[in-house]
């Protein structure tokens, strides 16, 4: 076997095998250039060079590790140059692995090997095939035997004699299957009891004819099952119409594979078989077992082997896995944005505050693949070019969104961006992809591992864009992340084809990007659900703070009534992190410190629950003396004062004038009383409060006006004092007592000269 890796500059001029040099081995094989003395081709597949008689199989360029060879001073992969093994098969690459490491690194590339060609074979289907090439491979023939490289050929080859032998396996099962379920009446007639029907003898159990199995029949069912394994382990298509009872692909897997069951019965059949036919089926399912069994490989048969531009098939790879067909059933103009940029990845999900059945609620989640070559630190270093283009996507989707609305045509069938009662925005998830595979150093267990499917949050990889701090529900609030995918499982997933196991890691994976973004946001953010307080213009405190609050609050859900209040999380690890997202120190201090008045002012109007941080759910806290609305209420009342009455023994003076809703609060001409003359028009409560700050009575103000003169008061209005001529007649809803708690921090200090503390 020989490897290339796509993208790693050659020199061409090496003597690589049998006295042969790179640029000899390769130029039957792909364009190689003529004056060059360095190339590095950019393909990845799998084909045969008929020059060095051997396999020919480039690598994607995401197996280099990133680590450079002190020696060399070259990328690595397992832990070698990429120019010197080339030749895997040779003495010097056996001496610089164990027998171990030998044999594993082999596995390894013989079974991407078998992606690699899945990989290739699916995206045929389905896209214009103008990136991939046909090349030649090694089939299967009747000649002198050679060894085999990969476990690639023997399925080709398994894979063709199939298809080209299906009148031979019809006749077999004709010869083995003739018979099989004739009556034996013999049998019936000594062995079973008759029913005697209309004079007639009914035998309701008869005995067929039972064909024991033969050896024919024996090897069909093993080299049927391979097939059928390989159909569904590895995603080939395969026509199989004889109905053997074939063995499980479990059992083949743990025990004809595992145990080497496969081989040692196939050596004990084999003194059976004469015809042509059948020792080359024998042979082909022995190579299966034994991967260094030689078979007659002399033929040349060609297919789409090699693919010159495997970054837009991993695109497409990603593309399938995540957005499925979400993405096509996405507006166009969301997708193919005006100003010519192609989204890579797109769908629509949960989003990030609360989860919610109603489209409206819902959110886009943008994201864009990688495939690059890892760097340093096993890491995938990014372009501006590429960060600044995945804010323009979610910028243009916002847009798009907002004028959607603005226009009146969003009726429900699309997210809902903006709340607009905060006019605060529902965060977009943004998200880069790119394709690792895990190292023997970091990697563990995982090392080249196909079957692990975890979503990697990269070290470091989030960016942030805004044009205020502390806002997270801006529009301009565009967070970026950056997540690794195991490139194996990728394309496992993919070239296997089976639409079950797509769904489900797309469903893993979605999840998974929801909560790892929302990790993100709780290493930056606290969050605090807030409820209106009964009897409190909550909708008019809004819009009166909006400065304050703009950015800060949302409505995760349009028919709730409760808000989201974020702020920008005070301890050492959050700082650390904002710092990493290039904060200065002076905006996260000055931040932090008006963190506290937002809750403060904020706490008059509404329950404010602890600060808590993102899960799967939103858990409201349950107000048991009530809540008020987030509605807008009526206008008169939008007055926010409220004249505040000393009334020392209250239980007593109330029966004066509770059950009437009517009082008469005497003012005296003071500096004070003028104060609140002045703002009569602006009260539209009246509360009741002792000097010890306990037993507040509050209540909305229906009627407020001054009688100058107290012959002008009502006889029947009770008077709380009667040494004043001026007076302020209130009439109250004397069935609606508020929560005063609200308004405890607004009261003046008692003193003996402040009467009116209002």
């Amino acid at each position: 076997m020989l490897l290339f890796i796509e993208g790693y500059p050659y020199t061409l001029n090496d003597i690589v095998k049998d006295k042969l040099t790179v640029r000899a081995i390769l130029k039957d094989v792909v364009s190689v250039p003529v004056k060059e003395d360095k190339y590095s081709f950019g393909y990845v597949g799998y084909c045969y060079s008929k020059t060095a008689k051997d396999v020919v199989f480039f690598l994607p360029k995401v197996v280099l590790t990133g680590e450079i060879n002190e020696e060399s001073g070259d990328d690595t992969i397992f832990g070698a140059s990429p120019q010197e093994i080339i030749d895997f098969e040779s003495d010097t690459v056996k001496a610089k692995f164990t027998e171990e490491g030998c044999k594993e690194y082999k596995e390894f590339l013989s079974t991407l090997s078998i992606w690699i060609y899945r990989t290739i074979n699916v995206y045929k289907q389905t896209h214009n095939d103008n990136i991939l090439e046909s090349k030649e491979y090694q089939s299967e023939s009747r000649g002198k035997k050679q060894k085999h490289n990969t476990l690639l050929d023997v399925i080709i080859a398994l894979r063709d004699f199939n298809r080209n032998n299906q009148d031979y396996f019809t006749f077999v099962a004709k010869n083995v299957h003739s018979g099989y379920n004739k009556i034996n009446w013999n049998k019936t007639i000594t062995s079973s009891q008759a029913v005697i029907q209309n004079g007639s003898p009914v035998y309701v159990e008869p005995v067929n004819r039972k064909k024991m199995v033969n050896f024919d029949e024996e090897l069909l069912v093993i080299y049927f099952s391979i097939l059928n394994y390989i159909r569904e382990i590895h995603g080939f298509s395969f026509e199989i119409n004889i109905q053997y009872p074939l063995i499980s692909c479990e059992k083949l897997k743990k025990s004809y594979i595992g145990k080497n069951l496969g081989c040692r019965r196939l050596k004990q059949i084999k003194y059976k078989y004469f015809s042509d036919k059948a020792l080359r089926i024998w042979d082909l399912c022995y190579a299966f077992f034994d991967r260094e069994y030689k078979i007659a490989m002399n033929r040349q048969s060609e297919d789409y082997l090699l693919a010159k531009d495997f970054e837009h098939i991993f695109e497409v790879m990603i593309d399938t896995l995540v957005s499925g067909n979400d993405k096509q059933n996405l507006p166009k103009e969301l997708t193919e944005q005006r100003d010519g940029k192609l989204v890579d990845h797109m769908f629509v999900g949960q989003g990030l505050i609360e989860q919610s059945d109603l489209t409206s609620e819902l959110t886009y989640y943008i994201g864009d693949s990688k495939y690059y070559k890892r760097s340093k630190n096993d890491r995938t270093q990014l372009g501006d070019k590429s960060i600044y283009k995945q804010y323009t996507y979610a910028r243009n989707v916002i847009q798009w969104n907002m004028n959607l609305f603005l226009d009146a045509d969003g009726n429900g069938e699309h997210p809902q961006l903006r709340d607009t009662l905060t006019e605060g925005y529902n965060p977009i998830p943004n998200f880069f992809i790119s394709a690792r595979i895990p190292d023997k150093r970091t990697g563990g267990s995982k090392f080249l591992s196909f079957d692990d499917r975890e979503l990697k949050a990269q070290d470091g990889g989030v960016q942030l864009n805004r044009q205020f701090e502390n806002r997270l529900f801006d529009r301009d609030t565009l967070l970026l992340c950056h997540y690794d995918v195991n490139f194996l499982y990728i394309v496992s997933l993919y070239g296997r084809n089976n639409k079950s196991a797509q769904a489900a890691w797309r469903d893993y994976v979605r999840k998974e990007f929801r909560n790892k973004i929302q990790d993100t946001l709780n290493r930056l953010y606290t969050f605090r659900i807030i409820q209106p307080r009964k009897g409190m213009n909550c909708y008019q405190f809004l819009k009166e703070n909006f400065s304050q609050l703009n950015g800060k609050l949302y409505r995760s859900m349009s028919n709730k009534n409760y808000l989201v209040l974020a702020l920008m999380k005070d301890d050492e690890e959050s700082k650390r992190f904002w710092k990493r997202l290039k904060v200065r120190n002076t905006v996260i201090k000055d931040e932090i410190a008006e963190n506290e008045s937002v809750v403060q002012n904020v706490q008059t109007h509404f329950h404010v629950s602890e600060a808590f941080e993102l899960t799967t759910e939103l858990q409201i806290e349950d107000i048991h003396h009530g809540v008020g609305t987030l509605e807008q209420l009526p206008q008169q009342s939008k007055k926010f004062g409220a004249l505040m009455v000393m009334m020392e023994n209250y239980e007593m003076k109330s029966l004066k004038f509770l059950p009437a809703g009517k009082i008469a609060i005497g003012i005296k001409y003071t500096r004070d009383g003028i104060e609140i003359v002045e703002k009569l028009q602006s009260i539209g409560y009246i509360l009741f409060h002792t000097r010890k700050d306990m037993g507040q009575h509050l209540f909305p103000a229906t009627n407020i006006r001054l009688v100058k003169s107290a012959v002008d008061v009502p006889t029947n209005i009770y008077k709380n004092v009667s040494t004043t001529e001026m007076y302020i007649l209130v009439v109250f809803d004397n069935l609606r007592e508020l929560d005063s708690s609200s308004i405890h921090s607004a009261k003046k200090s008692y003193t003996p000269t402040t009467r009116y503390d209002a």
